[in-house]
């Protein structure tokens, strides 16, 4: 490969955002991005009050202008409208775009200072879980008048001052039992084995080729033993240890459920329930 075809390493920021503007585009006074990902709350019926609505209306207003900065200084912006309030939903947001920009072989950066407390602790978490760069942004002082509200947000920056974050390392189960995880967060009801081992299948997990449901009786008893050991062994033993999933007999079947904590383990993966092995969605 010549070096004029290899492909450059972007720089991306990941900014979950509230009631702010200098802290959003202060840093890119001195800072380059080739793309931001500005993350905001959505107009969700389950916020139903008119003072909700207003709060959320008067929350887009400051996502135009941020959009309007940040465009103006020549960066590429997408914006995502969540429930801001949910830290799954902020969580599984903010680590899909990780994982999606490391795919890609860009460098991530999370700003955590320009959002809410439950969104900065789902955007912190992200970051660290996923080891990318994560940064927060002092201000000066803070706005005391409805004018210096709408010029600059709740914080004011009168100058660049960027702190960078030490992360802490987390270690994340292996890929195929994320999978399992994502996989269990998309259904309400508790699996059987069998229904995981059938969608190991599916998604290409090493050790689960053989679709043995096809076979005739003998054959196909013989083979579900054996995944049925591989899928104990390997993957549901671990996570329940861990706390991720809980197993109860049902007859003949052994029924797996998420935890709480599991699904904050599935939403922090990075991926969802339809990812094949090595190819994300």
């Amino acid at each position: 490969m010549t070096p004029s075809s290899e492909k450059l390493e972007q720089l991306v920021h990941i900014i979950p955002i509230g009631y702010e503007i200098d802290r959003v585009v202060t840093p890119f006074q001195e800072t380059k991005a080739h793309r931001v990902y500005l993350i905001s709350m959505d107009d969700l019926p389950g916020y139903d009050y008119p003072h909700e609505h207003a709060l959320t209306s008067r929350q887009h207003g400051f996502d135009e202008r941020n959009v309007a900065i940040l465009e103006k200084k020549g960066i590429e912006v997408e914006l995502f409208r969540i429930d801001m309030f949910n830290i799954i939903e902020v969580m599984e947001t903010i680590s899909r775009l990780i994982v999606k920009e490391k795919k890609m072989g860009n460098r991530v950066y999370v700003n955590m200072s320009a959002c809410g407390k439950i969104a900065c602790v789902g955007a912190t978490l992200a970051a660290m879980i996923h080891n990318v760069r994560l940064y927060y942004v002092r201000a000066n002082r803070y706005s005391s008048t409805e004018k210096e509200q709408n010029d600059h947000g709740l914080s004011i920056c009168d100058s660049v001052r960027v702190w960078q974050l030490e992360n802490f390392r987390f270690a994340l189960p292996d890929e195929p039992s994320l999978l399992l995880l994502n996989h269990l967060a998309t259904n309400e009801d508790a699996l059987s084995c069998d229904d995981l081992i059938r969608y190991l299948h599916k998604v290409h997990v090493e050790g689960f080729e053989e679709d043995y449901w096809n076979h005739a009786y003998e054959k196909r008893r013989k083979v579900q033993t054996k995944y049925l050991m591989k899928l104990q062994n390997r993957y549901l033993n671990k996570l329940d240890d861990a706390g991720y999933i809980k197993r109860k007999k049902s007859g003949r079947n052994t029924m797996v459920k998420l935890t709480r904590t599991g699904r904050y383990v599935a939403a922090v993966s990075g991926m969802d329930g339809d990812h094949v092995l090595g190819v994300p969605k």
